[in-house]
């Protein structure tokens, strides 16, 4: 179970060998595969070559189809939205059109039976990639919302950050692996410098366990890529990969956009419309 690897590749290659280790059989990717981090088109090959059983779309893809259909007309004083556009320029720099589009593509939701255990797949609810519905200290008819009218045993998501196991009323799973790039907390002392996933073991057709994984990365080597590829909003990027702590609040991200003239660039890569 992989979610929201933002472009870390070195946090992707930790990921993987260990789910190698583990003899892991399959995957499912919940979406964000690039945007924040200096590798995206690395991140996105290392998985399709793994042929997921599933692989959905996340908020941050939904970015890359809003700025191929022309959604960003007014954006100047949406200080998020241009850190959208500035940092989904860097993707597109970096991504061929076949891969950019290729993952505009994903579906929001996907259904997948294992040995007689339907799974229900998406990155923050069923039918929407954004909103913090399925925050882990969200209410209980939250959770109760992301599995009503589905018959699925398991829910599986992403786009939180923060690693979850609990029940819905009707006691059905709910499980969300954290973030291979970007992995974040309220106790960031538990997140810097640390990768995470899961392993969903079905056996016989029953579910059979989930295991969180953290793992630790060359956090580095990331650093000397975030240096090399001109990393756009580097400082709140490092800052989030070595505190654990969230660091694209708004107050950051406006700081960053006026130290860095990124405002007058977002106007002008939707000017040039190069997508």
């Amino acid at each position: 179970m992989i979610a929201d690897v933002h472009g870390n590749y070195s946090a992707l290659q930790a990921v993987l060998q260990d789910a190698h280790e583990q003899h892991a059989t399959d995957y499912m990717v919940f979406g964000d595969i690039g945007n924040r981090g200096p590798e995206p088109a690395a991140c996105v090959q290392a998985l399709q070559v793994l042929q997921p059983l599933a692989w959905v779309i996340g908020n941050h893809e939904e970015v890359y189809a809003s700025l191929l259909h022309h959604r960003f007309v007014t954006f100047e004083k949406n200080q998020k939205a241009v850190v959208a556009i500035i940092t989904s320029a860097f993707d597109r720099e970096h991504l061929t059109a076949t891969q950019f589009r290729w993952l505009v593509s994903r579906p929001l939701h996907q259904e997948l039976v294992i040995d007689g255990v339907k799974l229900s797949i998406f990155h923050a609810t069923p039918t929407t990639s954004r909103g913090h519905q399925a925050e882990p200290v969200a209410k209980q008819q939250n959770f109760d919302a992301l599995l009503a009218g589905s018959d699925a045993d398991i829910a599986l998501y992403g786009h939180t950050h923060q690693p979850l196991m609990r029940q819905t009323t009707d006691g059905r799973y709910i499980m969300n692996p954290g973030s291979v790039g970007l992995a974040t907390s309220l106790q960031p002392q538990l997140a810097a410098g640390r990768a995470q996933y899961g392993l969903l073991t079905i056996d016989a057709g029953r579910f059979s366990s989930w295991t969180l994984r953290v793992l630790p990365y060359d956090v580095d080597q990331e650093l000397r890529l975030v240096t090399r590829e001109q990393l756009p909003y580097a400082a709140l990027y490092t800052r989030t990969l070595t505190t654990g702590a969230f660091g694209y609040s708004t107050v950051d991200v406006t700081a960053e956009n006026m130290t860095h003239n990124y405002g007058a660039k977002a106007q002008a890569l939707i000017a040039a419309d190069a997508w």
